[in-house]
């Protein structure tokens, strides 16, 4: 069994009516402050799961996966808690009551098997929660205490993906797939700045209207970068993770058989840290100039590391975009987003 201490490791359920329930792994040397402050991820974590929802656009979208890379920054090798993975997996079940939602925090010192964990959150402890509260419920009637099943499914299974830690990442064949890219972001940060900018078609422009079809909406997308980047930091900072920085790696989001991958590329230079992300939407019958994930991620490094300017760059992601660029930051700017890049026509005239 590893140490709590070398890992971040929870288990988090959400029922049909929201109502989250977890089983959090922490040293017994953190304050009572920091243990309140550990019990709270639940819902920093879980509440944009519910958010795609909560829009009103009428499609759940559900996030399954976000994963960050992890930086040296600021500190002295011998000082730093060694870690190297740091993701988010999440599955979710529809049932005739609703859907409930399980979401795994990990962070390790090893490079994980990332599909390995997530086929067993989603093929049996999420399973095994959904039938043993259906089997209860009908065995039990009234005396059923749902909360300690579900306490006890969360440290059955919370045990079970500890044990499976340490298996080293494999290639999948579903890194093979296409994507077309819909939107590019980006990001800088650092102590005096902070800038967040959209690059993506013309409001005019019918492919615009065509791909809104493919994702949850351009307001969402826009803030959950800076959103999860703020909260994996926030969340080593409570684990007292010391000189270790996070960068958004990767999101994949899910609606039926739609699929939404946000990839980002950083560079760290003069301490402030800049970014590229491209949101791409999963190859269908409509889309034709598709490309692999590779191909986004080359092209997003060749904009770091020779520092060209976005605007030049932007028709090797994308040919069709323009370079207007639209702010991500200010509430006045989202809603912009939300107002203009959102409006669909088509849609609302079927309403």
């Amino acid at each position: 069994m590893r140490s709590h201490e070398n890992i971040i490791l929870g288990l988090f359920f959400a029922d049909e009516d929201n109502l989250v329930f977890d089983n959090i792994k922490y040293s017994d040397n953190l304050t009572d402050m920091k243990i309140n402050d550990i019990k709270m991820l639940s819902y920093k974590f879980l509440g944009p799961v519910f958010l795609t929802a909560a829009t009103g656009i009428g499609k759940n979208w559900q996030i399954e996966f976000i994963e960050a890379s992890l930086s040296l920054r600021g500190a002295n090798v011998d000082e730093v808690d060694v870690l190297q993975s740091f993701f988010t997996l999440n599955s979710s079940i529809e049932t005739q009551d609703g859907a409930s939602n399980l979401f795994a925090l990990i962070s390790t010192p090893y490079t994980e098997d990332v599909k390995l964990l997530y086929d067993e959150i989603s093929n049996y402890i999420h399973p095994s929660i959904t039938q043993s509260k259906i089997m209860n419920e009908n065995l039990s009637g009234s005396r059923f205490d749902f909360n300690r099943m579900i306490n006890s499914e969360l440290e059955r299974g919370l045990n079970l993906l500890e044990y499976s830690l340490g298996a080293s990442r494999k290639a999948y064949w579903e890194e093979g797939q296409k994507y077309y890219c819909v939107g590019l972001i980006e990001r800088k940060t650092g102590e005096n700045i902070r800038i967040s900018n959209l690059y993506t078609f013309s409001k005019d422009d019918p492919l615009r209207k065509l791909y809104l079809e493919y994702i949850p909406s351009y307001y969402v997308l826009s803030i959950l970068p800076d959103y999860y980047e703020h909260l994996i930091s926030e969340t080593l900072e409570v684990y007292e993770k010391k000189g270790i920085s996070p960068n958004i790696r990767m999101m994949r989001l899910r609606y039926r058989d739609k699929k939404v991958v946000y990839l980002e590329e950083y560079i760290f230079e003069n301490k402030i840290s800049k970014s590229y992300g491209v949101i791409l939407v999963q190859q269908n019958g409509e889309i034709e100039e598709t490309r692999k994930l590779s191909y986004f991620k080359k092209n997003l490094r060749l904009i770091l590391d020779k520092n060209k300017d976005i605007k030049d760059s932007l028709n090797s992601i994308n040919p069709h975009f323009v370079s207007e660029r639209w702010g991500t930051i200010s509430n006045e700017d989202l809603d912009k987003i939300g107002l203009i890049l959102d409006k669909n026509d088509k849609l609302q005239s079927n309403e």
